[in-house]
């Protein structure tokens, strides 16, 4: 998806940034736009360390999955303000640990 244009594809008008872009730009991600690229990197000249944030927070994600899929026999899993699929999603990392693992993501994405 990455353009340097804005451009309207149905519906979505790229020239606008949208936070859930933003992290996927900050966690190395392609899904992201110009106008998305330009305001993450304008947070991050007022807050450096927010792609370690971002990484830590994907981190922890995986942990604590891993140990409810794991240690805890959860299978069911509500992913509520998931944002943009990316690596190491909860069905990815659950389904790592438990093949059966059923996962629902829920977001906003106006």
């Amino acid at each position: 998806m990455s353009t340097s244009d804005s451009v309207s594809v149905a519906g979505l008008d790229t020239g606008i940034p949208h936070s859930a872009r933003l992290w996927n730009y900050w966690l190395g991600g392609r899904d992201n736009f110009a106008a998305d690229r330009a305001v993450a990197d304008q947070i991050l000249e007022m807050v450096p360390e927010m792609v370690g944030s971002a990484r830590a927070d994907r981190a922890y994600l995986g942990r604590v999955v891993r140990h409810l899929a794991g240690t805890e026999k959860i299978r069911q899993f509500l992913d509520v303000g998931t944002g943009i699929p990316t690596a190491n999603n909860t069905h990815e990392v659950a389904q790592q640990v438990a093949p059966s693992s059923r996962i629902v993501y829920v977001d906003n994405d106006r």
